[in-house]
């Protein structure tokens, strides 16, 4: 049996996904050295040649290639083709510190409620950036958590639960030609609206690489905003607003085109 499928998502990171794999691979001989069987999934999404070669000289790592340009939809198709009974997701560029599936396992393990797992901290670091902690918070101590939730994202996308919770709350796309993305934050929106907890595992952190051309960066720079959630959506009242405020009604992907 398989307990955790940790999920590396790549683009092209090149090199720096050597490290990436490196981390994973202390996290799983921790685990795997407590009982916990770990497999590696590697979702390369239009990935280039240098780093499909790093996937490719790396021992006990199984890749799907992908052609989605979606961070969104890769982490769906890795869910989809993962055989662990949990997902610990991690992006190509960063780290996990080495006790992080040990320790989320054995939390999820000995919570019977429905639960999202964040590490305790992250350190933002890059060549061209200062070093940034930021603390996860627990949803259940937040006051006001949906507002909270609203005015920013409260965890990052580095997250760990059941594989089923992935299944059953698919991540959203991220259309930055219509200003929509930033589909982490959408989809712990979601993770609340479904009655989920998000909760910090003690004595954990990852590490967060802040470089040009990424992800978030192209979205801050044409200014997105978070694809919109059924969280915000019910909370605020959409219904009751359509066209009172000079706003059409969501379109099949959650998205509300703009009315002159």
């Amino acid at each position: 049996m398989t307990h955790i499928s940790a999920i590396l998502n790549v683009h092209c990171e090149g090199d720096l996904a050597r490290g990436s794999l490196l981390s994973i691979a202390e996290a799983r001989r921790i685990a795997e050295a407590a009982g916990i069987a770990v497999e590696v999934l590697a979702v390369a999404d239009c990935s280039d040649r240098a780093t499909l070669d790093v996937l490719a000289g790396s021992a006990g790592v199984r890749v799907l290639e992908c052609g989605f340009r979606d961070l969104g939809q890769a982490r769906n198709a890795g869910v989809a083709a993962a055989a662990g009974r949990y997902v610990a997701f991690l992006d190509g560029d960063d780290l996990w510190g080495p006790n992080w599936l040990r320790k989320a396992y054995e939390a999820a393990i000995a919570e019977p409620r429905a639960v999202v797992w964040h590490p305790e901290a992250n350190l933002y670091f890059g060549a061209e950036h200062e070093l940034r902690w930021m603390i996860h918070p627990d949803s259940e101590t937040i006051e006001g958590d949906w507002v909270a939730l609203g005015v920013r994202n409260q965890w990052t996308s580095l997250s760990f639960a059941l594989r089923d919770t992935y299944s059953k709350i698919p991540y959203p796309s991220n259309d930055l030609a219509a200003g929509f993305g930033k589909e982490d934050w959408s989809w712990n929106s979601e993770v609340v609206a479904h009655g989920y907890l998000h909760k910090p595992v003690p004595d954990t952190a990852h590490l967060i690489r802040v470089r040009e051309g990424s992800l978030l960066r192209r979205t801050d720079m044409v200014n997105a905003l978070m694809t919109p959630s059924t969280l915000l959506r019910s909370r605020i009242g959409w219904a009751a607003r359509v066209g009172s405020v000079g706003v059409a009604a969501p379109n099949a992907n959650g998205y509300a085109p703009r009315v002159a």
